[in-house]
């Protein structure tokens, strides 16, 4: 069980990777802390504790005696950070489209799971999946983005999870924390609808056991971070 500092750390953690992803802290600019935790309305303590872990996965790094600063991903890193999470993410829908309802999916524990957890149906991975898919297209239609990046997370975090297994959902999770959103803020909200209802039919695919079509819808929504809406300018 977390503890609180825990449970405050993880917080912090979900809203700094959602304001990285989506492009509302600059990777020119150098951050503090306490200037973070002000900007971000949350606490200091688990701010520092959270830019940290965010240093050891490669996402930022410190400055010393002046703050933290984005490490720069370029289109091309998120071009092949999105081709290496594909590699990834494709197997796992096909694994589980592939199993019967009742055969047990999942190769491997989450890292914070006890290790007498129950195992997991297909039956009950895609009830889950259904749950996260329909808050996540809740979310983006509610014009929630930050909720939305939450949701959209847990989502391919489960379909991985049960997929692949535990690992796999880490590599995944770590390259997408990576990913930045190369378009105005005023297009998000479009794209975030349109990525956020495929998520229900990626899930119908893979109950119906429709492996190359789930493959195939999977891919295309991880391209999510390269998409412009169909009447933007250019």
């Amino acid at each position: 069980m977390r503890t609180q500092s825990e449970s405050l750390r993880e917080q912090a953690l979900g809203i700094i990777r959602d304001a990285i992803t989506a492009g509302e802290l600059a990777e020119d600019k150098i951050y503090s802390a306490a200037g973070l935790a002000k900007q971000l309305g949350i606490s200091l303590s688990p701010v520092r504790e959270a830019m940290m872990a965010l240093v050891t996965e490669g996402t930022v790094e410190a400055v010393p005696n002046r703050g933290f600063r984005l490490v720069t991903v370029t289109e091309a890193d998120l071009e092949e950070i999105i081709a290496i999470r594909v590699l990834l993410a494709v197997p796992a829908a096909r694994s589980l489209a592939e199993a019967g309802s009742d055969d047990i999916v999942g190769r491997g524990q989450r890292a914070d799971a006890d290790a007498t957890s129950q195992s997991t149906t297909k039956a009950d991975a895609v009830t889950r999946l259904r749950s996260l898919a329909e808050a996540t297209v809740a979310a983006a239609e509610d014009g929630d983005v930050a909720e939305f990046y939450t949701q959209d997370r847990r989502f391919h975090e489960a379909l991985l999870e049960h997929g692949l297994g535990g690992r796999a959902a880490a590599i995944s999770l770590r390259l997408r924390d990576q990913s930045r959103l190369y378009r105005h803020q005023d297009q998000i909200g479009a794209v975030a609808v349109d990525s956020a209802r495929e998520l229900p039919r990626i899930v119908d695919l893979i109950e119906e056991g429709k492996s190359a079509e789930a493959a195939d819808l999977v891919t295309s929504n991880l391209y999510f971070f390269k998409r412009v809406p169909a009447d933007a300018d250019g």
